[in-house]
């Protein structure tokens, strides 16, 4: 079997068990066709685990303490395959593996690199780091033996740069089959968001929205699932708005505790300024969930609008109204919708679906 490294910032929490649950069914099934090891961000530093090794570094010392690793891994654990999460930093640091050690260089591409990282937050040396990024991807790009894109959107951007080799297109992973085997739902009066509260994820816009159709639905709320550096300011937005009463904070939870928010919500919306391919779409629609995303990315890719959901474009406040609206008014067309998106998950995704992907991609 292949030994692989995969590399990335990911930021794994091996000591609370309620957030490995998925990790066990992804590194579980993949460690019985290949030999895995995970150099990442998160704690403990190092921990076998599903038949996988984990090495984790501290946030603030992943970079240099990530580049004399990968070195050590790669001569003592006799990896044969790089996998980088990137084509940035992860991805640049493998095509220097690659170079000196000939080793077999995978790059991931699960968002847009040029402009992703700029919009999550604000960066003090922005305009340094926005000549360095198309230079890094670049190397990463065409030094890649094999590249994988989560969307078509991804490949493209990819394709412009690297040009003819070999490509394949499949999600990210999440635990699609807890999803599409759950059988209790309710179309519970609440709108649901779940992700990261940072800029790039656009919270601000739907909380906007939802601030000037309330009123007409009164029994409506809405919940955020997730935590991030701008929750602060997207409560003081729900405060001086005067919807404390109707917009819940939950914080971050497991992949179990927000399906079992997710199976009772209305619809979900996912008003992001960039996305590669929302796994959060794919689970409310794997639940019969009607959903409403930005038109970017790989998002529609997964909704086709008025088909399992809505397109609106990013940023416009009046038009997001306007289609969840639409939605809370007409509660058979949400229950058509989200029957809609189920069958296409159904159809497309599942968690061996995606085993089979990546081992075939490994071993091609």
């Amino acid at each position: 079997m292949k030994r692989v490294l995969f590399i990335g910032v990911t930021n794994y929490n091996l000591v609370d068990s309620k957030f490995q649950f998925h990790l066990r069914k992804k590194f579980g099934r993949l460690s019985q066709e290949i030999i895995p090891y995970v150099l990442a961000k998160g704690k403990p530093f190092h921990k076998k685990i599903w038949e996988t090794e984990f090495y984790l570094l501290s946030p603030k010392f992943f970079w240099p303490l990530s580049f004399p690793l990968v070195f050590y891994l790669c001569f003592i654990k006799k990896i044969d395959t790089i996998i980088c999460q990137s084509p940035l930093i992860e991805g640049f640091l493998g095509s220097i593996l690659k170079k000196i050690l000939k080793k077999e260089l995978i790059v991931e591409i699960h968002g847009d690199w040029e402009e992703g990282p700029f919009l999550a937050r604000k960066r003090r040396l922005e305009f340094l780091e926005r000549k360095i990024v198309p230079v890094m991807a670049k190397f990463s790009l065409k030094s890649a033996d094999k590249i994988r894109a989560i969307s078509n959107f991804t490949k493209r951007k990819a394709f412009k740069i690297s040009g003819p080799k070999p490509y394949f297109i499949f999600p990210t992973f999440t635990d699609i089959d807890l999803f599409l085997e759950e059988k209790e739902t309710k179309f519970d009066n609440f709108i649901l968001f779940v992700g990261a509260l940072e800029k790039v994820k656009g919270v601000e816009y739907l909380i906007d929205a939802f601030s000037k159709i309330e009123k007409e639905f009164p029994d409506f709320k809405l919940v955020i699932v997730g935590d991030g550096s701008e929750r602060k300011n997207l409560e003081l937005l729900t405060s001086n708005l005067k919807l404390q009463n109707k917009v819940e904070f939950k914080g971050r939870l497991s992949l179990k505790e927000t399906k079992e928010i997710m199976k009772n919500c209305y619809c979900l919306v996912l008003p992001s300024l960039s996305e590669g391919l929302p796994r959060v779409l794919m689970e409310a629609m794997a639940l019969g969930k009607p959903v409403i995303g930005s038109n970017i990315g790989g998002t529609p890719d997964l909704i086709k609008d008025s088909q399992n959901g809505f397109l609106f474009e990013p940023k416009n406040v009046e038009q997001l109204a306007e289609k969840i609206k639409i939605l809370l008014e007409n509660k058979e067309l949400a229950i058509e919708m989200g029957k809609k998106g189920r069958e296409f998950v159904k159809k497309n995704f599942s968690n061996e679906k995606y085993i089979k992907n990546y081992i075939s991609m490994i071993n091609a």
